[in-house]
């Protein structure tokens, strides 16, 4: 099996329209606040009626065996239960319902998986290689990426919106990347799906074009691949420096010098840098041999198995000199 996998230590740029980005010379522009509460049971309210009175095209797909290369190039649409469709299962009968509390507020979305996918896993603090479709309840389109493209889930500068950046780690990437027919790259056995976001887990009260202010928003995907980021970079990835396991990068602050440690090279300020204060190893693994022996404190951090069968393995050694139980990089004293 053909793994895609990357591994990149990066500065990422903010783009695509679900990073609320904006030219340099807009100016950033908000509505008038709502109670966050408040808003979230208006916006579940409508989530729900547009989930019942709604389908998916499930028809086009094969989901008796969902790992059909059939179901690679379908993409997720959405119409009305009405007329000739007055039969067809609605989206509320096939959703899964999240919850996640964000800003103090606890928060309602739902996931449509209509594949898993067989590729690998991620986390929320990866990057993403997908075809995307963002739509509004009324399903205007507000964003259509019919090719390939590359979407850090976070950045040095900015996150995602929150459920999508939530909601897309539950599906896998591709096991491979194929040339269809047509010479276009196609994801082979992909995860397929969409994420139905309350507007508190989307842009909320920031005017984005083609976005009216407190929308519910939809995300339909196909996945491609992932690259796992690294952003200062500091040796760890930065799904590694979630030091509560909250799935939020930005308030693990281990110096307390404002820089979230993600995107701080040196983590606990004693001034040697965090990559002087790990040790880095990569092993490589022929096919027959056997995997490599890990030191207790050492983790590996990404595997790629190319297409004669040769892993690379990347792992890093969370060293502590003094043996107080506090990894060097996390240890000022």
């Amino acid at each position: 099996m053909m793994k895609f996998v990357k591994f990149a230590f990066l500065t990422i740029a903010v783009i695509a329209i679900v990073f609320s980005c904006k030219r340099d010379d807009d100016p950033v522009a908000f509505a008038e606040l709502r109670d966050r509460g408040e808003q979230q049971i208006e916006d579940d309210a409508a989530l729900v009626a547009f989930l019942s009175t709604h389908f998916y095209n499930y028809e086009d797909f094969d989901l008796v065996n969902p790992e059909s290369p059939a179901n690679d190039a379908v993409r997720v649409s959405f119409d009305t239960i009405a007329g000739v469709n007055a039969d067809k299962t609605p989206l509320i009968n096939q959703v899964e319902v999240r919850t996640t509390t964000f800003q103090d507020v606890e928060y309602k979305y739902y996931v449509l998986k209509v594949r898993e996918g067989g590729g690998e896993s991620y986390t929320s603090f990866d990057q993403v290689d997908l075809v995307y479709h963002g739509q509004l309840l009324d399903l205007e389109t507000f964003d259509l990426r019919l090719t390939q493209i590359q979407i850090p889930l976070v950045s040095a500068a900015a996150s995602t919106v929150r459920g999508f950046q939530l909601g897309l780690p539950e599906f896998k990437t591709a096991e491979n990347i194929v040339e269809d027919e047509n010479g276009f790259l196609q994801p082979r056995n992909g995860g397929i799906g969409a994420i139905f976001l309350p507007s508190g887990l989307g842009y909320f009260n920031l005017i984005e074009p083609g976005i009216p202010e407190y929308s519910p928003l939809i995300f339909s995907f196909n996945l491609f691949d992932v690259v796992y980021l690294d952003i200062e970079p500091d040796g760890l990835l930065s799904s590694m420096e979630d030091l509560d396991n909250d799935n939020d990068v930005s308030n693990d602050d281990t110096d307390g010098d404002g820089f979230p440690d993600f995107r701080d090279s040196d983590d606990d300020g004693d001034g040697t840098p965090t990559i002087n204060e790990v040790e880095l190893n990569v092993y490589t693994v022929n096919p027959g041999e056997m995997e490599p022996t890990y030191a207790a404190n050492e983790i590996v951090k990404t595997r790629d198995t190319d297409s004669d069968g040769v892993t690379t393995i990347s792992t890093v050694v969370l060293t502590d000199t003094d043996g107080d139980g506090i990894p060097d990089y996390l240890d000022a004293n």
